[in-house]
């Protein structure tokens, strides 16, 4: 005891350690704790040597061990020195009027997620805010040379620092609960990781090759421009990209602004713009490319044949496809009357299918539509038939006459009667059909052949019967006239569909270049 007493005194009355001091002291405590014997004996010498010696060791060791522990035992001192009157509540200036600098730093981790939907911005930063407290200083050499000590955060002021544009459910003070380094000139460092949740005005007009900016404004909430003046800095070479954002830029801007609450009073703040930029190529391939592939899958549905009763149904399935794609895009899109390029894309092809399903029903409804309503209307014939067809290359089947018999009651001339024959007009000329008379050379007796009965027939029966035949003839022709006059209105018809399925084809791949290109360009401008 006597000994950590005497190191103590030592230690008290000057800085560092005094080791002359030491040496001066060792013999005075060695004779204080040893008790005066008297030996008279060489071996009594002995022993007092060795017991000094002891001593001696003992006391230079503890020596050794309090030149180790001495740190702490200053740096116990000095806390209770400074923290004696200290009160954290009060802003550390001895002059109310002197304004507190705080500089705050500023490092971009990483960005843990961007919702675009909520227009929300996580990230990852590293804050470090630096201020001088002119109750915390202290001479080194008072107290061991200690330069720096750590202390709780919620031991000294703090400045009322706030996120202003917080999206987090509640406002938190991330400067409590952290640990702080007090210099012993007084400036103050706090620095610690901490996970903002910021508001961001998100602009998706070029998504997926957008750039966003968002802000995040920090300043004083309570100390005013007098009292406490913001400054800042920002540091970009820790980011680590999260696959989705490149980080283009951290900037900084100081303010010093007037609410309304607080008329002709400043406040200060720092305000930080987070730069950062889209990595489009997984959007390209689930999204962009699908797209571009149901485009060009839809020219498909010009070619295909009507006869195999596909046209409709692929177009159908196209359109849906679109649309479920359309849907895809706008979970990732916040809910505004703002629509990305990529939108007004979805939404043109989407359009563009729809003009090939109605090319589609229009097709096919003229190439099996009724041709029983009359023929073509003579403008038609012109316009698409003559003109149309022509300029597209589309051929269609030449046009024949039909053959006309005519035979009708009208057209059956006057029957002269000779007396061999009976003279019928017909479309391809006269006939003569040659009457059989029971004397005549030409009677069917003549003609007959072997096994066959006689015939007798009266002339008047004869020409009956030839009248009876000419009529069934006449149908007959009359009925196989109206088919072929049907087949070519309906040719003339799947013409006019070819040339109106190939007009809304050049309408659609028009169409589709022409968004391609805006698209394209508007993206890369």
């Amino acid at each position: 005891m006597l000994i950590m007493k005497s190191l103590t005194d030592a230690r008290r009355s000057r800085s560092g350690w005094n080791r002359s001091l030491y040496f001066s002291m060792s013999w005075e405590t060695v004779n204080k704790i040893l008790p005066k014997t008297n030996f008279q004996d060489k071996d009594c010498s002995c022993i007092r040597v060795v017991m000094y010696s002891i001593v001696i060791l003992v006391f230079f060791t503890i020596v050794a061990s309090s030149e180790e522990t001495g740190t702490s035992i200053d740096q116990a001192r000095l806390l209770d020195d400074l923290f004696d009157k200290y009160n954290p509540r009060i802003r550390p200036v001895y002059n109310r009027t002197t304004q507190t600098q705080v500089q705050m730093m500023l490092v971009l981790a990483t960005i843990i997620d961007m919702d675009e939907r909520n227009q929300m911005l996580l990230s990852n930063m590293w804050v470090t805010l630096i201020w001088h407290d002119e109750f915390l200083r202290w001479n080194t050499d008072d107290y061991g040379g200690i330069s720096n000590i750590k202390v709780v955060s919620h031991e000294i002021w703090l400045p009322d620092i706030v996120l202003y544009n917080n999206a987090d459910t509640e406002y938190k003070n991330f400067l409590i609960k952290q640990t702080a380094i007090v210099y012993s000139d007084g400036e103050v460092l706090w620095a610690t990781p901490v996970i903002f949740k910021s508001s961001c005005s998100v602009d998706v007009t070029k998504f997926p090759f957008d750039m966003q900016n968002c802000s995040m404004k920090f300043g004083p909430w309570q100390h005013d421009g007098t009292e406490v003046y913001m400054t800042g800095r920002s540091d970009v070479t820790e980011y680590e990209s999260d696959g989705q954002w490149d980080l283009i830029d951290l900037t900084l801007d100081e303010h010093v602004e007037y609410y309304p609450d607080h008329p002709g009073v400043p406040y200060t703040d720092v305000t930080y713009h987070v730069i950062l930029k889209r990595r489009p190529v997984y959007f390209i391939v689930n999204l962009m490319l699908p797209n571009g592939l149901f485009t060009i899958v839809t020219v498909t549905v010009f070619y295909l044949p009507p006869e195999s009763g596909e046209k409709i149904s692929l177009s159908i399935t196209i359109l849906l496809s679109l649309t479920v794609f359309q849907l895809v895009l706008a979970d990732f899109m916040p809910p505004s009357s703002y629509l990305p390029f990529l939108g007004y894309y979805f939404v043109t092809a989407m359009l563009l299918v729809c003009l090939s399903l109605l090319s589609s029903v229009l097709m096919v409804t003229l190439h099996f539509g009724n041709t029983e309503e009359g023929s073509m209307p003579d403008w038609i014939k012109k316009v698409f038939l003559d003109f149309l067809s022509v300029k597209l290359n589309v051929y269609k089947q030449p046009k024949v006459r039909p053959y006309q018999a005519n035979i009708s009651q009208s057209r059956v001339q006057e029957i002269t009667r000779t007396p061999n024959y009976l003279r019928a007009r017909m479309s391809n000329g006269d006939v003569l059909v040659p009457l059989m008379r029971k004397d005549s050379k030409h009677s069917y007796k003549d003609r007959r052949a072997p096994g066959l009965r006689k015939i007798r027939a009266n002339p008047c029966d004869e020409s009956e019967i030839i009248i009876e035949l000419l009529g069934e003839l006449q149908r007959v022709a009359r009925y196989h006239d109206m088919k072929r006059r049907e087949e070519l209105i309906k040719k003339d018809w799947k013409i006019v569909a070819m040339v109106i399925d190939k007009i809304f084809l050049y309408i659609y791949i028009f169409g589709s270049t022409i968004t391609t290109v805006i698209f394209f360009y508007e993206m890369l401008n």
